[in-house]
């Protein structure tokens, strides 16, 4: 989500406000104490107190990548993965890659699974077809180094948020929002809008009050809405379920689904904005602005 600015008073003051922020072993020895001995029992024999360190219980460090091969793993990550995830990694329409959070494993073989085989549902495409072992290999390096390295400076919110507060605003049925009445969180909720579980995993903060200010900024394709127009005169707008050459089914904002026949059709029309309304930055106090990130925050 991008920090917009605006004069004071306006629905673009609050967005402004909530985005004011900037994208910006040791190892301790316990001596035993006087009169205490260092070990318990007989007194080993020399040849105990000489025995060799077994050599698995020395660990193995691992090895540096080289420059050239960072390089070109950075290459690769900003052409392909920067897009979702952010030039220094840290998240954007996709996770944080810097953090401990993997929700589908961070071992580097976990992650080589992911990037050959994508993530189905969402914008996390199968590159497998397209990059060699090698190349995915150089890309866990590079972004084994975002990690360890300092980034940008991390975007953050104007004000802290209560995440209890946020969640009782969330699932009220009487508020102005009704988030609930479209997006489920723990299978509460509804269908028509993406599920949110766990999504302080899968999107950056930033990402998220963008979202919620902006909604028709970044609308995934699976949640495009549509508007059909029959022959009998009617126009249904939803969410497009499924479509072949031949028919669509779509669902409305009220929960109805419903079947058509092209042919039984006048006009299809993709649309550019987003079911969620756009006004939300009108419609609430910026400390409920940030109650309600707060409380997807907590959804890990």
């Amino acid at each position: 989500m991008t920090t917009r600015r605006s004069a004071p008073g306006t629905s673009w003051g609050r967005r402004a406000l909530l985005g004011t922020g900037l994208l910006a072993g040791a190892w301790f020895l316990l001596a035993p104490g006087p009169g205490h001995s260092q070990t318990e029992g007989p007194t080993p024999t020399p040849t105990t107190a000489l025995a060799p360190v077994p050599t698995a219980t020395i660990p193995t460090p691992t090895p540096t990548p080289v420059p050239e091969a960072l390089a070109e793993g950075q290459a690769l990550f900003r052409g392909l993965c920067s897009g979702c995830h952010g030039g220094a990694g840290r998240g954007g329409k996709g996770p944080d890659l810097t953090d401990t959070r993997w929700i589908h494993g961070g071992t580097d073989a976990d992650i080589a699974h992911v990037i050959q085989n994508g993530v189905p549902k969402t914008t996390m495409k199968k590159m497998g077809e397209s990059l060699k072992e090698a190349q995915i290999h150089k890309v866990i390096a590079y972004i084994r180094s975002l990690a360890r390295s300092p980034g940008e400076s991390t975007w953050k919110p104007y004000i802290p948020g209560d995440p209890e507060a946020g969640k009782k605003l969330f699932f009220d049925a009487k508020s102005k929002l009704q988030c609930s009445k479209c997006h489920s969180v723990g299978g509460e909720g509804g269908r028509v809008g993406p599920s949110l579980d766990r999504i302080a995993s899968r999107r950056s903060p930033e990402f998220l009050v963008e979202s919620i200010l902006q909604p028709s900024n970044d609308i995934a394709p699976e949640y495009e809405a549509v508007a059909v127009a029959t022959k009998d005169g009617r126009v249904l707008t939803g969410l497009r379920a499924n479509e072949t050459n031949f028919s669509i089914q779509i669902h409305e904002e009220n929960g109805r689904f419903h079947s058509f026949l092209k042919r039984d059709l006048d006009e299809v029309k993709v649309l550019k904005k987003s079911l969620m309304p756009d006004n939300i930055g009108e419609l609430l106090s910026v400390k409920d602005l940030h109650d309600l990130l707060a409380y997807l925050m907590t959804l890990e």
